[in-house]
């Protein structure tokens, strides 16, 4: 920066220029000079504005000024260059914002709003003359984020004059942006004069910033097309090189009300009704504040039974049956409706269901062993059912006749009918028969066996028996038997306690009723002395040679050992039998005998444990001699 100048010293360059020109009256030279017309910089950013210019004819000093107009509409230096030297002006609102750069460039630190005006550069040589241009300053800022403040009131559509809908605000912004409005994203065509139909008002502030606050009141006749439409305003603004941006505020619905013009009433669900189903009726009007809803159902063709009003337009029947049938009717209250609205509808529904089915025999039928009997089933409902026959979980016929010949006491029991209708998923009933057969008993031959390790041994019995009536089960031995029945079958156990006449003479199980009885034998047998035996039940009349071969071969095998055993034991006593591998020798002369050789054997703990080889069969240690 070039030193600074008083106020009086500023004028001689002009004055000497004048007098160079008046010396030299055919110098005569040109000064063109280029400022761009329009100069653009965001709020408090720097702001250059050049001024260049060029001299023709002349040559030597020559001085570069730049003014302001001021608020008094007269124009002001605030800066100038001379001799390559530039200076700012004392006491101006620039004084401490402003410099010049090398190529004469006005430079504004921190632009604002304030500085939206012309400024001048003017360029002096003293034999060319002088020349100068103006630039017009612009300053950007968006605005802050529009808000908008809706009438949350009620409004009604049959209103005669528009109504205050909305206010949107946008502050803050250089230059004045501007509001519209729209609804269901599209652009309404707001027009600026008042009317009853639709009509904008705009307000614009100039906040002591020097920013612009903008305001727009919306006024709109609403009608019942807008009861669902999203309303909201945006924000258009200028920002340099001509861009434009834009910001919305947040969306809105209207609160209306409305008569019904029109009634629904319909069944919710299910399409198809079945027994025990929850069947829902929905009416609905199109008035706002919804209605209330009144119920009926038609009795005869001019009377109907009331069934209560619901707000909310919803009838629920639970779990409907066949009387649930017929029409029903719902009544809309909404007394703002002209007469010609028709407020009443009605609907109609039909309930499927299936009547109790009939069997035959009913309930309770006794059929005796090995006879046939037929059971019937019939069915009747809403529509014909499929029917069919299952006992428990397995089917056993695909109609409503079941035959059941050579009748067992396995195939007693309970048997289910079940109908159904296809067409009408989940429609099922169902009746049950039991069957029973009588006979005399019958003991059943798969029982589970019993084994025992040695006498005194206790083992468990088990005999079950078939029949009806229900048999009675007795043991041939005295004992406190475990008794349960299910359906036809009687289960009996009993503990006993295994002697060797037991063994021998087995157990005896008898079930009887009135109609007759059956007896069953359990004959214990051993395999092998420590092998168990097995609890076998055999009629009474089969031959028993089996066990006492048994046994005769367990005597055998017992003598033969003790004949091995014995053998042993003699040779040892003898001295026959050499010392066994385990054994330990010493062949040590005695002394003062030098022929008499002594033997001495010790025996390890295997043989200490060995009774049947020791002297008197006793199991005791030691040293044995040879």
């Amino acid at each position: 920066m070039g030193a600074r100048r008083s106020p009086k010293a500023l004028r001689w360059p002009a004055a000497l220029l004048g007098l160079c020109l008046l010396a030299c009256p055919g110098c005569h030279g040109e000064v063109e000079v280029s400022v761009p017309a329009e100069v653009e910089v965001l709020l408090g950013q720097r702001a250059s504005i050049s001024c260049t210019h060029t001299i023709t004819g002349g040559k030597g000093y020559h001085l570069v000024e730049w003014f302001i107009t001021d608020k008094n509409g007269e124009q002001r230096r605030v800066a100038f260059s001379e001799r390559d030297r530039w200076e700012v002006d004392k006491n101006t609102e620039y004084t401490d914002r402003i410099s010049m750069d090398s190529d004469y460039s006005l430079i504004i630190e921190s632009a604002n709003v304030n500085d939206e005006r012309a400024f001048s550069c003017r360029v002096m040589a003293a034999a060319a003359g002088d020349g100068g241009g103006t630039a017009q300053l612009k300053v950007y800022d968006p605005p802050e984020s529009p808000e908008v403040r809706w009438n949350t009131r009620t409004l009604s559509v049959t209103g005669e004059h528009a109504s205050e809908i909305a206010t949107c605000n946008s502050r803050n912004a250089n230059p004045v942006p501007t509001i519209s409005w729209y609804k269901d994203s599209y652009p309404l065509q707001v027009p600026a004069e008042r009317n009853n139909n639709l009509y904008a008002v705009s307000r614009t502030v100039k906040e002591a910033s020097g920013l612009h606050s903008v305001s727009s009141t919306l006024y709109l006749r609403p009608n019942k097309t807008d009861k669902d439409s999203h309303f909201h305003c945006r924000v258009n603004y200028s920002m340099p090189r001509g861009e434009v941006g834009s910001l919305e505020s947040e969306s809105f619905k209207l609160t209306l009300h409305y008569y019904t013009e029109n009634v629904h009433f319909s069944l919710d669900s299910p399409k198809v009704i079945k027994e025990g189903d929850e069947v829902r009726l929905l009416c609905q009007g199109d008035g706002n504040p919804p209605p209330e809803y009144v119920f009926s159902k038609m009795k005869t063709a001019d009377q109907f039974e009331d069934l209560g009003a619901n707000p909310n337009g919803l009838l629920v029947l639970q779990q409907v049956t066949k009387r649930d049938s017929g029409t029903y009717r719902c009544q809309v209250l909404d007394f703002d409706s002209p007469p010609e609205v028709e407020l009443e509808k009605e609907v109609t529904i039909h309930v499927n269901y299936l009547d109790t089915l009939v069997l035959n025999p009913n309930k309770t039928v006794k059929v005796p062993l090995g006879g046939s009997i037929e059971l019937a089933c019939a069915g009747s409902g809403s529509q014909t059912p499929t029917l069919s026959w299952r006992k428990g979980k397995e089917q056993v016929e695909n109609s409503g006749i079941l035959s059941l010949t050579s009748l067992t006491y396995h195939k007693a029991g309970t048997y289910t009918c079940e109908a159904s209708v296809p067409s009408v998923p989940g429609l099922r009933r169902d009746q049950s028969v039991r069957v029973i057969v009588e006979g005399k008993p019958e003991l059943e031959q798969h029982q589970s066996p019993s084994h025992y390790h040695s006498f005194g041994q206790k083992v468990t019995l088990t005999c079950s028996a078939l029949g009806h009536p229900e048999p009675r089960i007795t043991w041939s031995i005295p004992g406190e038997p475990l008794t349960n029945s299910s359906a036809n079958r009687v289960t009996s156990r009993l503990s006993v306690e295994v002697t060797p006449e037991l063994a021998e003479s087995g157990v005896k199980c008898l079930a009887e009723n009135q109609h007759g009885s059956d007896e069953r034998t359990f004959q214990l047998e051993t395999a092998s002395p420590t092998v168990s035996a097995t609890a076998v039940p055999v009629d009474g009349s089969e031959s028993q040679g089996g066990s006492t071969v048994a046994v005769i071969a367990v005597c055998v095998c017992v003598l033969l050992l003790l004949l091995i055993v014995g053998f042993f034991y003699f040779m040892q006593r003898r001295g026959r039998l050499p010392c066994g591998g385990g054994e330990k020798r010493s062949l040590t002369p005695k002394e003062g005998n030098p022929d008499d050789t002594v033997v001495e054997m010790k025996t390890d703990k295997r043989n200490e444990q060995t009774g049947l080889l020791s002297p008197g069969g006793g199991g005791g240690g030691g040293t044995n001699e040879c």
